[in-house]
């Protein structure tokens, strides 16, 4: 069943079809009296944006909303208890069949998610001399450089693999402790609406999504980001400065890294927020769940970070990117 976008309760419908070509009702919300679901209208770029800009109401629509079918005009001819009979059966098929597209999904949003993420760190590592281990005067050949990135993309997807693997361990940990609470301190316990329709592809899905953001920085930064030199000295504006304080210089380019900033710092952030809409848990909770995904994460990054590149230098340098 889908959800309001707006208060997240659930609704039967979102929006009804009629007869004539694009004409079409959204549904109103019995609980908060406002549409179910306005994304139904807008175009793909205004979702994006929205999921960039980390919306709630975004989060709601592409997780649970999505794909569901319309209320059609001439069902509304049928009476109640028919249609009641109707949904009944036919709400099982209708779960599987969104199960099973929900994977397919995960599936392909996951390559293009590995696939951005293995060219930001090949492009990132490929400066190494132990990734393409060859002498300085014989350049490296394109044979090597294919190889370094499918160690590279080996990598990632056994990162991004172990990362949501954490992640969904300690998020059925946290739901299951949450409602063996709530069935302790009241009898009758009656999930909200999210936790009845979640299940745990919702999860991996809300992660992907939710690292939009990061990576569209990310990839800005390896393709248009410029490294300082550290022996370059620093303008002459910035000596004149009265607050001059140790505290300014860490903003410099050569001390902050802003890839590493970009990548944990950020995409922390994306994930719990993600994860707050999902789960609807505290964000305390939250919390807890990212720290225990990117735990065994990096726990599975200590192991194979040998494997990225022979040499030295490279393994430490991806398991530096891997820790948040």
């Amino acid at each position: 069943m889908p959800l309001c976008t707006n208060c997240a309760q659930a609704v039967p419908y979102l929006y009804t079809v009629y007869h004539s070509v694009n004409n079409v009702r959204l549904e109103q919300c019995p609980s908060c009296r406002a549409p179910a679901d306005p994304y139904v209208e807008h175009d793909a770029l205004v979702v994006a944006l929205d999921l960039i800009l980390l919306k709630r109401g975004v989060y709601r629509h592409l997780l649970f909303n999505r794909g569901t079918p319309p209320r059609k005009a001439e069902e509304n001819c049928h009476g109640p208890d028919k249609l009641n009979e109707q949904n009944t059966r036919e709400k099982r098929a209708e779960d599987d069949a969104r199960e099973t597209t929900r994977r397919w999904l995960i599936m392909r949003v996951g390559t293009g998610v590995v696939l951005v993420d293995s060219f930001v760190r090949w492009s990132r590592l490929r400066g190494f001399n132990s990734v393409l281990p060859l002498p300085e005067f014989n350049p490296p050949t394109r044979g090597t450089e294919v190889a370094a990135f499918i160690r590279v993309l080996l990598g990632c997807f056994v990162e991004t693999a172990s990362f949501h693997g954490g992640i969904t361990l300690a998020s059925i940990v946290v739901l299951t402790s949450l409602e063996r609470v709530a069935r302790w301190r009241k009898r009758r316990y009656t999930p909200s609406s999210i936790r009845q329709q979640l299940r745990y592809s919702h999860i991996s899905l809300c992660l992907f999504y939710s690292s939009l953001t990061k990576f569209m920085l990310l990839v800005i930064l390896s393709i248009g980001g410029s490294q300082v030199r550290k022996d370059s000295p620093h303008p002459v504006y910035v000596y004149k400065m009265p607050f001059e304080s140790p505290l300014w210089h860490v903003l410099d380019d050569d001390i902050l890294d802003r890839t590493w900033l970009v990548r944990n710092m950020l995409g922390g952030m994306s994930a719990g927020f993600g994860l707050r809409v999902v789960l609807d848990c505290h964000p305390i909770l939250t919390t807890l769940v990212i720290l225990s995904g990117c735990l065994i994460k990096t726990g599975v990054v200590s192991l194979v970070r040998d494997c990225v590149g022979p040499g030295n230098g490279v393994g430490e340098t991806w398991l530096t990117y891997s820790i948040p």
